[in-house]
Order: structure tokens, then sequence, then C-alpha cells
């Protein structure tokens, strides 16, 4: 499963349980809407850090950090009702024992209070809601109606807060992976679970999409501010910090939506590029989507402002309005896009739902004759552009154009995924399989070489080789790919062999995104970053030495920007 898409599953599945647990915190969905979400886009924009690592306890401990950490009043709580007389501390200890469900030392972890802390918070909490609410310490079906208002109606959705005893419903899922305590109090329990299973819907609905928005957006939005500092709004920024920071917001706001754009530079949201010409010589060096604010997104029909940026290599850049572009919530993909290494073709779904490649300088456009299958599209192209690779998710079949002739070939498997395409038309083919026979494994990948410059019966390796993709040097043979702990591996794609040094890829905090190609016999451009920013890096597979690539491109590109040519 690739990581945007395991990244839409997790919010997809587990982000109305984030949403619920703030909602019994703050005691209204749409406070609850904006905790949850801030604590899902600060920890889920280092999915490749936490998604191995028990991803839902590194959003709770982000959720629960800055519902304990926040200054001032934020979080108004209803009085007269179930939890308005526990403080933040105390509401947090209750919440995520009995909502949660956590055992002691693992709420401790979450929250960052001691085991002690937590357990005389819990005991506090016990003495005030029993003395408060005296059918706590009874059968949990006697909790039908909130003692200290018992006109209103507890049955609707639209008056109900977390503080408010209603019915005992059937028990709701407790927060996301965490079942490890069975805490007493059941009547306790049984409220809390009714309470928060009694969320309004307007509190979690569309969260995945607007988390993965956020996402996207915040490299966006922090690029376009640094452009208008390029542009010469230096000193007004000096100013306007001098005033304070909320004077600066407001004015960087304000330059945002007014100031011009130079070549070469990120457009702000908003600024609407010229579209395609019908035929562009000038090479593509890299494209992104645009961000459209205060609009709703339709991947497959964008609006002007959310399509695909084509940034050429003199600096000017145009918009594809013939793609779909952006993040799909019906299918939990982004829109694909693709680059040949001259950056004289590209490769994208129209709104119809064709895959089409174009080729730039003459305007001529042909599509592969495939059927969109289920799961993330994969897409890789011969270095010389001719063919381009098209592969889907759990798909069994992948297809291959060749755009000198116009003909699609497929290529036939069980969930077949072409990892590289030499510039004869031979693949580099990875086919997937489950499997109960080989010890230490739950599936296996076999590896093989499939066309005219080669073809080979294929070779078993472990599937977290090719999670990072795969490029094919020019010679045909030797593949580089990245291991489980992130080392860069030479391969002999016809026998399997591994050869060379095999160096680190992840020093400095650094984490592998994928390999991008072969620059040279003995040189492999792999794609990295820190969590903030993208990096190009160039490494040898002789020495095992690594450097910068030294490529404008690295200021600009996100992490799953297609690259195109690079600087000659």
């Amino acid at each position: 499963m690739s990581k945007s898409h395991d990244l839409s599953a997790f919010l997809t599945s587990y982000g109305p349980s984030f949403a619920r647990t703030a909602y019994l915190l703050t005691g209204d969905a749409d406070k609850a809407r904006e905790l949850a979400t801030a604590a899902l886009v600060a920890s889920c924009r280092r999915w490749s850090a936490i998604r191995y690592h028990r991803p839902a306890d590194a959003v709770l401990r982000e959720l629960y950090g800055r519902f304990l950490g926040a200054t001032g009043a934020p979080w108004p709580v209803p009085e007269g009702q179930l939890l308005a007389g526990l403080a933040p501390r105390t509401r947090a200890a209750v919440v995520v024992t009995f909502h949660d469900g956590l055992s002691l030392p693992h709420a401790a972890q979450v929250t960052g209070l001691w085991i002690g802390a937590l357990d005389d918070e819990l005991r506090r909490a016990r003495t005030q809601l029993r003395a408060s609410h005296p059918p706590l310490c009874e059968n949990p079906a006697d909790l039908t109606e909130d003692p200290a208002d018992p006109s209103e109606n507890p049955t609707d959705p639209t008056s109900a807060t977390p503080w408010t005893l209603g019915p005992a419903p059937e028990p709701a899922a407790p927060a996301a992976g965490h079942h490890d305590a069975a805490p007493g109090d059941p009547a306790l329990r049984a409220a809390l679970l009714g309470l928060a299973a009694g969320m309004p819907r307007a509190g979690h609905a569309d969260l995945a999409e607007t988390v993965l928005r956020r996402i996207t957006a915040r490299r966006r939005l922090r690029a376009s501010v640094w452009t208008l500092a390029s542009l010469g709004l230096v000193a007004a920024m000096v100013a306007a910090t001098a005033a304070g920071l909320s004077a600066l917001a407001a004015r960087m706001d304000e330059a945002t939506d007014r100031s011009p754009v130079g070549p070469g530079t990120r457009a702000p949201a908003q600024e609407i590029r010229d579209p395609l010409p019908a035929a562009l010589p000038d090479p593509v060096r890299f494209a992104y989507t645009g961000y459209c604010r205060d609009a709703d997104a339709d991947a497959r029909h964008p609006q002007p402002c959310g399509q695909w940026v084509l940034t050429t290599r003199s600096g000017a850049e145009w918009r594809l309005p013939d793609a779909r572009a952006g993040y799909d919530p019906a299918t939990g993909e982004y829109m694909p896009l693709a680059l040949s290494q001259d950056g004289h073709r590209l490769l994208y779904q129209n709104p119809q739902g064709r895959y089409l490649v174009h080729d730039l300088p003459t305007g001529v456009v042909k599509r592969i004759d495939a059927t969109a299958g289920d799961g993330e599209a994969h897409i890789s192209s011969s270095p010389d552009g001719r063919y381009f690779a098209l592969s889907f998710g759990d798909a069994d079949d992948s297809a291959v154009l060749d755009f000198r002739t116009g003909t699609t070939r497929t290529v036939r498997g069980a969930d077949v995924e072409i990892l590289a395409v030499h510039d004869d038309g031979t693949r580099v083919v990875a086919e997937r399989r489950d499997t109960t026979a080989v010890p230490g494994h739950a599936s296996v990948s076999t590896l093989r070489l499939d066309g005219a410059g080669a073809r080979t019966k294929g070779f078993r390796i472990d599937p977290a080789l090719i999670e990072h993709g795969a490029a094919l040097a020019p010679d045909g043979r030797s593949l580089a790919l990245v291991t489980a702990d992130d080392r860069l591996v030479t391969m002999d794609a016809h026998t399997g062999r591994v050869t060379g040094p095999r160096p680190r890829l992840d020093v400095d905090g650094l984490e592998v995104i994928r390999v991008e190609r072969w620059l040279s016999r003995d040189k492999v451009l792999v794609r990295l970053w820190d969590e903030e920013d993208v990096y190009l890096v160039q490494v040898d597979v002789r020495t095992g030495e690594s450097a910068d690539l030294g490529d404008s491109a690295t200021e600009w590109i996100d992490y799953s920007d297609p690259l195109g040519a690079l600087e000659k």
C-alpha cells in the first residue's frame, strides 16, 4: 500500500474516533473538529515517520498535548453538566481512560502526565462525579437523562454535548487502535461512549479530506510567502514584525492576494496561470497542483486555481486545464501526473478518466489503452520518454504505451507493478503474492525483466525492497533500490545479486521518498525529506558518497511533485 493511500485510509477509518475524543474534551462539536484537525495535520505531516510506529498514539499525544497546553480559556465548559466541574487535567484523565480505554501506563505516555498524577486525577474525578451525578454509581441503564437539566432532550443531536447525560446506547468503538484497558466504573464508561457516539456529524464529516488538504496546502502557502519576500517585501515584513505578529499576518495575507509573481516562482493561492499552449518547446522541470482558498475542490474537474501547474526550464509556468488534479476523496487517491526525464512529455488522467500522454513540443496526444484499476496509479517512463508504463494498486495487469507507434502492450500477472522501463522497451516487473510458505513473510515479490531486450524467469525479493520505487541504469541491467532500513543498493536485474556499497540515506534525520533516476552510469538521484523540506541527492553507487544535486528545483518541489528535466 502506498504512503498516500494508507494515510487516507487511516484518516477515513480513525479520524471520527479522534474527533469524538476531542468532543468529550472540549464540549463543543466545532471546537472538537478544530482540535482534532490540528492534531491530525501536525502528526500526519510526518506520516513516513509514524506510519509503522503506532500512528494513533502519535495523534493522541498531539491532541492531548494541545488540549492540556492551551492557555486562557479556549474550551468553555457548559455549566451544570456532567464534566463541567472538572479541571482540564482531570477531564483528560477521565476521557483517556474511560473513553479511549487506555491503561494507566499507556495513558501516561499519551497525555504526558505521570502515572501517579493520572491516578490522583481519576480519584478526584470519581469523587466529584459521584457527588454531582449519583447515577454514575449505579447501573448504566439508569443514565437516561441529565440530572442538571431534566427538561433537555438528550437524544437531540443538535442540543447534546459531551457534558450531557443521555441514553446509554450500544457502546461505540474506542479510540483508534486502543483496547488495552478495561477500566472500572462501567456506568461512567458507558455514559462517555454514548455521549461521544451522539456527537453531531458536522464535527467529523469530511475530516479526512480537510486534513489532507491542509497537509498539501501548508507548503504551498509557505512557498508563496517566501516568493513575496523575494519580490521586495522584506522591508515590509521587518516593519510588520516590529509592529507585532498579528500585523505581519494581516499584511502578508493582503500581499498574497495582490502581489505580482515573477517568472519561475510558484503562484500564491488564487493566482491563475495561462493555459498550456498548443506547442511548448521549453522543457518542463517540475509540476505542482495549485491551491484554491475558500473553495470546494473537485479533483476530477478542478477549478483553474487548483489545476496542475507546469514550471519550465526558462521559468515560465502554464496550467494544464484538461487534467484531473489534487486529492479525490471518492477514491482516497491523489490524481496522477508524470513527466519524462527530458521534460517534453507528460502523462495525466483527463476528466473523463482516460490516461493520456502529451508530447509538448508538437501537441500530439496519445491514449494508453487501459482501464483504471483500484488503488493508486503507479507511473514510470523510459529515460527518453518513448515508453510510459501504468500500474494500479492491487490490479493484476499493467500497461505500457509505445508513444512512437501509439500501441499499448498489456503486462499480465498477479498484483503486477512495472517499476522501470528501459529505452528499448524492456520492463522491470514486480509481481506480489501473499504467502504462508515463506517463514517470516506474509507476502513475497518476484522481480523479472520482460521485453525484447531481455527476458528473465525472475527471482524472489522482499516486497519492502521496492517500497520506494526503482530505477534502471542506462546499461539495462543495474537496478537501484532502497532497503527497509533506508540503504541504497544496486541489484543485477538479471540475477538478483546485490553489489557495491550500501550507503545509508537516512542521515541527519532525512527520510527516503523515492528513487528518482540514474544521472550517469555511476550516480543515482534520490528524493529525501526532513518533514519540512525536500532534497534531491545524488549518490555514487561505486563509492557510496552522496551530495546535494544543486538543482534549483529543490527550492520548490514538494513531497510528491513530478520531476522532469533537470538544469543543464
